[in-house]
């Protein structure tokens, strides 16, 4: 829907500033006459950035200040307008601004933001839903705030972790093409009368290669490349990629780790906040971001529909760690469900971090050591030659 930009007087001879969402002109000036004010100036604003989603930080701040300023006993709408207009000039100010307008039209929060499910997913809808319905929607505010925080630390710790050892991977990349592509051609005029060895003459076949058919194996590497992203960004190939990922050793335990502490916090906030057990699952099983592990949890929907318990299912599953099915017993027998799942998120976070710094610590030596086996594997070629130790000749 378009969105005005206006300048008017209010009842009191107030100038106010702000924009009006509409389908067009007329209906903006209408909606702007229903609230008592006098238009100065009325004009389309212009498309563009404005469609940006919240998410992130953006999202987290959202919700942390609806979540304090409802606390405080200010009116919903009353409280929208007030983080409106402090977003002003932000790209994502026109969804703030089109809640505010189907709040004040009487439409529910929950079903506001369902028309926004780039910024708000199905999640954060069920929870201001259940939030809602039980009159304590700062509340559950609040604890959505609270998730936000913890998924936004876990993502950050995944990509700070990586950073380092990507950064390093590139740089001994970069290194190994200037050896291949021009420190080893620029020596070469040394061995032009000297009979070379088998080793020597391979380094140097295969500098050539490198050198001189790029117009070959560049074009084809970019266009697998390309291919592979084409692959994985359907969804076949975003299923098998999950799937392999669960087969590799040191892999398998970072993705199994960080599903289970979403899983776990994403259920304990929903059923904190008042979701059914059954929605709660179909809500939590998305947030885990892992195929396979998404249709585990689909089967044990199914029996706990039947009347089994969540954690006989999940003992059931092969990829799930038995610690968790047990923990989760203990909470069920004893009634704190929601406790127990907190603790089992708050100790898996805990066991991804260590996790993600033994890999980075791994694979910092193993990236030098094929870099250095790299650049000594040249050195050699190059040193070999100008010995006479045919010891060394191959």
């Amino acid at each position: 829907m378009p969105m005005y930009q206006y300048q008017a007087y209010n009842a009191a001879g107030k100038k106010k500033n702000g924009y009006v969402e509409a389908h067009n002109e007329k209906e903006a000036k209408s909606k702007l006459r229903d609230q008592a004010l006098m238009i100065v100036k009325l004009s389309l604003k212009e498309a563009g950035s404005s469609s940006k989603r919240l998410k992130g930080d953006e999202l987290l701040a959202f919700t942390f200040q609806l979540s304090q300023l409802l606390g405080a006993g200010v009116p919903l709408y009353e409280a929208l307008i007030a983080i409106e207009e402090h977003y002003r000039s932000e790209a994502f100010h026109s969804i703030i601004l089109s809640l505010c307008d189907q709040i004040k039209a009487g439409t529910p929060l929950s079903e506001a933001m369902e028309n926004y499910p780039d910024s708000f997913n199905r999640l954060y809808c069920s929870m201001v839903r259940a939030g809602e319905s039980v009159g304590a929607l700062d509340l559950v505010l609040e604890k959505l705030s609270f998730l936000l925080n913890k998924q936004q630390k876990l993502r950050k710790e995944i990509a700070t972790a990586m950073i380092y050892p990507t950064v390093l991977g590139c740089f001994a990349l970069l290194v190994i093409c200037l050896l291949l592509g021009f420190v080893v051609p620029s020596i070469e005029g040394i061995f032009a009368d000297k009979k070379l060895n088998g080793f020597t003459h391979a380094v140097l076949s295969v500098s050539h290669f490198f050198r001189d058919y790029w117009w070959i194996y560049l074009p084809l590497l970019l266009l697998m490349i390309f291919l592979m992203v084409i692959k994985l960004k359907a969804p076949s190939g975003k299923a098998w990629l999950e799937r392999q990922l669960l087969t590799l050793p040191g892999i398998k335990n970072l993705v199994i780790q960080a599903a289970v502490a979403r899983f776990c916090r994403t259920m304990a906030t929903l059923q904190n906040g008042g979701v059914t057990m059954i929605d709660s699952l179909r809500i939590a099983r998305e947030t885990m971001r892992n195929a396979v592990l998404e249709e585990e949890i689909k089967r044990a929907e199914t029996k706990i529909i039947e009347g089994s318990s969540l954690s006989t299912q999940l003992m059931q599953s092969k990829y799930f760690p038995h610690m968790v099915s047990r923990m989760l017993a203990v909470g069920e027998d004893s009634g704190s469900s929601v406790i127990m799942m907190n603790k089992i998120a708050d100790m898996y976070e805990e066991e991804l971090e260590k996790t993600l710094s033994r890999v980075m610590a791994l694979a910092q030596p193993i990236i030098l050591i094929i870099m250095g086996t790299v650049i000594g594997t040249v050195m050699m070629a190059v040193l070999l030659p100008l010995t006479d130790v045919s010891s060394f000749s191959m």
